[in-house]
């Protein structure tokens, strides 16, 4: 049941009905929309599939023709940001189109992917400078002395601030359309003053998600090695690799921890949409508490109906 879209029929239109959402209401919308959605939002989420397998492909073959160390490092460092970009402009598109379901639009693939196009750039922009500032810290380049260990640390409470604080700069940049660093200031303005309440509930999404995760390819990793299919070593060597999050923590290597390795991203791809939809609504919620959106939407859209 969708709580916050509930459709009530005036002059033969759908006008969808906002209010806001505790975690429990955004959990449970979600999971609504991607269920009634699902071959859109996994259509969408595939692009990042397609994407990751080339990739790891190149990634393994350059890893096997290396023999510095350095350089080893610089590819998984290359291979992880790329990784983690491209995810974020897949969640770009799939904002859009749970942004036009959420407001009772039409929406298909093409015009997901046609509305982002036009926002591109600046939604890039911003994308890399919320991978730079989330991820630089993570880099293998920098080793793993003390020192280096000591500055991560350090540097942890800046991080949750900021990476919480600029959640909704893909929603601000592809909805408002204002230009990245605005977008990025944007969003710190939303998240003012409830930043625990957002922070709990992103957790608590992305927990649930990890969970599919790590439930949907140790499983499905496991009946390969059952079959025979694809092993790393005697049955149980696998199965223990699998469960023990080998091929999640580790970059694969060689063809046998690459298949593998895709096995996960392929659970991840299944769950890409659900942490993109959950920020989405909850970014409406908080335009809904914080800007009365939802009595500017009931406004606009009786007078579109008059």
């Amino acid at each position: 049941m969708l709580n916050s879209i509930n459709a009530s029929k005036t002059n033969n239109r759908q006008m969808p009905t906002f209010q806001p959402m505790g975690f429990g209401g955004i959990l449970d919308t979600t999971l609504s929309l991607y269920r009634n959605n699902f071959r859109l939002f996994l259509g969408i989420a595939s692009i990042y599939f397609i994407f990751v397998a080339l990739q790891e492909f190149i990634v393994v073959f350059l890893l096997e023709k290396s023999s510095t160390p350095n350089l080893d490092s610089f590819i998984s460092d290359v291979d992880i940001m790329l990784d983690t970009l491209v995810a974020m402009l897949v969640a770009g598109m799939l904002v859009i189109a749970c942004s036009e379901i959420y407001l009772g639009r039409s929406v298909t693939i093409q015009i997901a992917l046609r509305r982002f196009r036009s926002r591109f750039l600046v939604y890039l922009g911003a994308s890399l400078i919320y991978l730079l500032v989330g991820y630089v810290w993570m880099m293998n380049s920098w080793g793993n002395s003390i020192l280096v260990s000591l500055a991560r640390i350090a540097y942890l409470p800046f991080l949750c601030i900021y990476l919480v604080s600029w959640i909704f700069y893909g929603p601000v940049v592809l909805l408002e359309e204002p230009i990245a660093v605005q977008a990025l200031e944007r969003s710190k303005r939303l998240v003012q003053g409830t930043w625990r309440r957002v922070l709990g509930i992103i957790l608590a999404i992305t927990l649930f998600s990890l969970a599919i995760d790590y439930i949907l390819g140790s499983s499905f990793g496991v009946i390969l090695a059952l079959f025979g299919v694809v092993r790393d070593g005697s049955l149980m060597e696998t199965v223990t690799s699998l469960f023990g999050f080998k091929y999640i923590v580790d970059r694969p290597t060689s063809t046998v921890s690459l298949i593998m390795y895709l096995i996960y991203r392929a659970a991840e791809t299944f769950t890409l949409p659900i942490e993109a939809i959950g920020v989405t609504l909850l970014y409406f919620d908080l335009r809904i508490r914080k800007e009365a959106f939802d009595i500017e939407m009931q406004a606009h859209n009786t007078q579109n109906l008059m």
